[in-house]
């Protein structure tokens, strides 16, 4: 059988630093595949190739038995190659409707005017009937888009692919904002899909996703192919030996530390219709992990702590003193950091450098009679790349063009750089591979081992489990239940999460 897609031998260089290397990729219809590799390893310009973001330098593509040239988007467009990217590009103030038929719209036809109004209840029909008769899903496709949840918004972007006769599907890390029951619902579109004939590229750091999903993986390392295999031939050990060239020994390098005195005490915090009776104690040297699902709470807690959420009632007590926190300045100046965990929208400044990223927190660091020092600057970016082992081709290097994972520590290093008691972190790990995870855990421990603390937000309960030492499991924004890392099981935080403890007396009280 003649694959869908061949891409072979394809070459890409910048600036005459080789990021492709001979690569190849094949797809067959009804077949998905996962490609995996380090942030870096170069699959992203490998899909930016294939949808015609970038031109190859050397190679072929081949749909179909044919070679052909693809020059821009709408090309990729034209022969049915259809991109679901991490960050959505669907239009917040449209329908469902709009969204699907957006550059696809019907008019009537019989209409005599210059402009064709549009067809709005043939397109809701037809809307519907994509959504129902080929994902097998039930929306109000009249909602707009700024009024369902994100897991919802995946789906129109698929419906808008599948309407558009897309052949070849590819998603880009599609789960990485998804509670576990809408990847269960992801996951059986991407199987009817397969069972229609579709094509389909799966993009992600979750080995057990790729595992569970895929007929085959394909991993590249260093612009290289390292592995193309079946899933059902190998193992997770497999995977991260072709990803990283040897195998990850302790994946959560966690120490545990004595526990110092309070560091933070959070005292009955609430904040209208987004949680309410918070409370709990970090110690130095102690890592909290806060857990639950998606519109329980737990990110509005972390950022009310950073002074960009106000609450209502309740007290922030640091080192003894009540704190009340209007805004960043006031957590800043109280010797708070926080990570956001939408790294591209909130932490970088993606058309500065690496050295600017790694000082803008810190800039009394870098001034000279209150002007910029480059020297400085530039100092104190290498010492960061040396001591956060970041990859970075110079520190003049703009932030976008590094890989996921040295732009994470890069944010770590830059907040490092104000020498913080409390590091506030939400998502620390999203969207960066298993290698760069385990560096970041090491980072985090280094950081805790000075006497500081972590509280951290994450939807990764492994990892939570992995590097914490308290489990807080928030249910409706309420403490459901408190968990103690080392003893505590995946299907326990799973439990908590969507049923009522019999005991949340204890969880609010820890």
């Amino acid at each position: 059988m003649t694959p869908i897609l061949s891409m072979e031998n394809i070459e890409k260089s910048f600036n005459r630093v080789p990021v492709l290397e001979k690569v190849n990729l094949t797809l067959n219809r009804g077949e998905i595949v996962g490609l995996m590799g380090e942030n870096g390893a170069g699959k992203s310009t490998l899909i930016k190739i294939l949808c015609g973001v970038y031109p190859k330098d050397g190679g072929d593509i081949i749909l179909d038995g044919k070679k052909v040239n693809i020059k821009d988007a709408e090309d990729a467009q034209k022969l049915g190659i259809r991109t679901i990217y991490q960050e959505l590009s669907l239009f917040p103030t449209m329908t469902i409707a709009e969204n699907i038929f957006m550059h696809n719209e019907i008019g009537y036809k019989n209409h005599k005017g210059l402009i064709m109004p549009l067809d709005i209840k043939g397109m809701n029909r037809i809307a519907h009937k994509v959504l129902n008769d080929r994902l097998s899903v039930d929306l109000d496709v009249t909602r707009r888009i700024e009024e369902i949840p994100l897991a919802q918004r995946q789906l129109v972007e698929i419906a808008r692919a599948v309407y558009s006769d897309a052949s070849i599907i590819i998603m880009d890390e599609p789960t990485t904002t998804l509670e576990t029951k809408e990847k269960e619902q992801l996951f059986k579109v991407m199987r009817d899909l397969k069972a229609q004939g579709k094509a389909i590229i799966f993009i992600s750091h979750h080995l057990d996703e790729v595992m569970s999903i895929c007929d085959r993986v394909v991993v590249l390392r260093d612009g290289h192919n390292a592995l193309d295999e079946r899933t059902s031939d190998i193992n997770m050990n497999d995977l991260i030996s072709a990803m990283i060239g040897k195998s990850v020994e302790n994946q959560y390098p966690k120490v545990k530390f004595e526990l110092g005195g309070p560091l933070l005490e959070i005292k009955n915090l609430s904040s209208r219709k987004k949680y309410e009776d918070i409370s709990f104690t970090l110690h130095e040297k102690e890592i909290i992990g806060i857990v639950g699902l998606e519109g329980c709470g737990k990110n509005e807690i972390l950022r009310t702590l950073f002074g960009l959420c106000p609450h209502d009632a309740g007290e922030i007590v640091y080192k003894g003193k009540g704190l009340r926190l209007h805004n960043i300045r006031d957590a800043m100046n109280n010797r708070f950091a926080f990570l956001p965990g939408e790294r591209k929208v909130e932490g970088i400044f993606p058309i500065q450098s690496m050295a600017w990223n790694t000082t803008i927190a810190s800039m009394e660091k870098i001034l000279t009679n209150r002007l910029v020092s480059t020297k400085k600057e530039t100092a104190i970016a290498r010492k960061c790349v040396e001591d956060f082992s970041i990859k970075v081709n110079t520190p003049s290097q703009l932030i976008s063009r590094m890989s996921g994972g040295n732009q994470q520590k890069v944010m770590l290093a830059r907040w490092m750089q104000t020498n913080p008691d409390i590091l506030l972190l939400e998502e620390p790990t999203r969207g960066i591979d298993v290698n760069a995870k385990t560096e970041v855990y090491k980072l985090i421990t280094q950081y805790v081992q000075q006497g500081k603390g972590v509280v951290m937000v994450s939807s990764e309960e492994e990892e939570v489990l992995g590097i914490c030492d308290k489990v807080i499991v928030v249910r409706n924004g309420k403490i459901n239940k408190v968990l103690d890392a080392a003893s505590a099981s995946l299907e326990e935080i799973k439990y908590y999460s969507v049923n009522d403890s019999a005991d949340d007396t204890e969880g609010a009280s820890c």
